[in-house]
């Protein structure tokens, strides 16, 4: 039984599925079981699974018909039999003593699992650049190296990246659960339900994985984004079930909201016209529910928004221009206030400016007369050695003149008598 199962789905990835297996067979961690799920490809990417299996024995190909990367994740789950699992994205790849470090620390601290950071990189342009969602700095400010679990993080459980390849499994903890089959947005729920099961948990403050940007990925390829309303809904009844909801209820229902809305927005057509109407219908069953509680009263005013106005707009385009309208509004409203506050700073410059040149005139003022007074004392100092001079002078006429030296002898005795 190998330590680590890294499982790998992949579906026409030809292109980029080389570099993932180089990542993980050349990792510094040797004792790897590599499963790599073909998910029906159409291009060579099944070739190369088995072209990489035929040199590395760690490696086991698995084929089986199209059903999305939820069933492949889980086909490479139920073949596992390593004591850690990791999942593995077929177009990104990790770094070279990424699993080793992952393991040693989970030995370490006997750990459930290990949650990392993640790099993006762009495809197309080639850039690279980190993001807020994978560097958790909430997470890290909170954890400061400690082990914790579900209660210690309360709300803060919905500021972890979800993507399971940012996190590092001990295999008792999911080998018997599964990601939702025909969905998307499903390692939001495989993540929370391995949370709730995790009673030792640890941030690993590094960057440890390479992911791309590309603009033919599941994710980036417009398709239709409802599946996000049901997972929403999954969500709350997990928090409910693991007696988290309080804790959590704010801070989830203003990520659920955000997060439709911008499903909403990133959907396309008739796609879009769906996604309202299913929205507004899961905003409605929500409103006397929520109504009674204070959560209306407690998130953000943007959220609250988004909810009241898909519940008032007749279709999706009323909601979208309504939601525009509030952005807009509050963004002339906050460079308005900015405006404002430049200008009193320009006012207090001024201020500033103006005490600073009365400053600058007292002392001119106070620099030309010490400047006078150094011309004054300088010209003191210039009569004064003149006048040493010329007591010198006299000094010295005096003491070679005849008198001086006529009375030399009387000068003696009077001396004399006085002692």
């Amino acid at each position: 039984m190998a330590l680590i199962s890294v499982i790998i789905p992949a579906y026409n990835v030809e292109k980029y599925i080389g570099e993932c297996l180089d990542s993980i067979i050349n990792q510094t961690m040797a004792d790897l079981e590599i499963i790599c799920v073909d998910d029906g490809s159409s291009d060579s990417t099944p070739d190369i699974f088995n072209e990489y299996a035929s040199k590395d024995d760690r490696i086991k190909v698995i084929q089986q018909e199209n059903k999305g990367p939820s069933a492949a994740r889980n086909t490479g789950l139920r073949n596992a039999t390593g004591q850690y699992v990791y999942f593995m994205d077929s177009d990104d790849y990790l770094e070279a003593d990424a699993l080793k470090e992952l393991y040693d620390i989970s030995e370490k601290d006997s750990l459930d699992m290990v949650i990392f950071k993640a790099t993006t990189f762009d495809e197309d342009t080639g850039e690279r650049y980190t993001t807020s969602y994978y560097d958790m700095d909430k997470i890290r400010d909170f954890s400061q190296g400690r082990v914790f679990n579900y209660k210690d993080l309360g709300e803060l459980m919905f500021s972890i990246s979800v993507s399971p390849w940012s996190k590092f499994f001990k295999a008792s903890v999911v080998k018997d659960l599964s990601f939702i089959e025909g969905i998307i947005f499903e390692d939001n729920i495989f993540f929370i339900e391995s949370v709730f099961k995790s009673k030792r948990m640890y941030f690993y403050d590094r960057y440890l994985y390479n992911r791309r940007v590309r603009s033919g990925s599941l994710m980036t390829s417009g398709k239709n984004f409802t599946d996000y309303i049901f997972v929403a809904n999954k969500l709350i009844d997990l928090t409910k079930e693991h007696g988290m909801f309080d804790v959590c209820k704010y801070n989830l229902f203003d990520k659920i909201i955000i997060s439709n809305f911008l499903r909403f927005s990133q959907s396309m057509g008739e796609s879009k016209l769906d996604y309202f109407d299913k929205m507004k219908k899961d905003f409605l069953d929500k409103k006397e529910e929520y109504a009674q509680d204070d959560i209306f009263e407690v998130i953000p005013e943007r959220p609250r928004e988004i909810f009241d106005s898909c519940i008032r707009s007749e279709n999706a385009r009323e909601f979208e221009l309504s939601i525009n309208l509030y952005d807009t509004t509050h963004k002339l409203e906050r460079t308005q206030d900015l405006l404002e506050e430049k200008k009193q700073e320009l006012i207090d410059v001024k201020k500033d400016k103006r005490v600073l040149f009365k400053t600058t005139q007292k002392l001119s003022e106070k620099l030309n007369e010490t400047a006078h007074e150094k011309k004054q004392l300088a010209k003191d100092k210039k009569e004064y050695k003149q006048e040493i001079k010329d007591l010198k002078y006299v000094n010295e006429q005096l003491m070679t003149s005849t008198s001086w030296k006529v009375t030399k002898p009387m000068r003696a005795i009077g001396k004399a008598a006085k002692k």
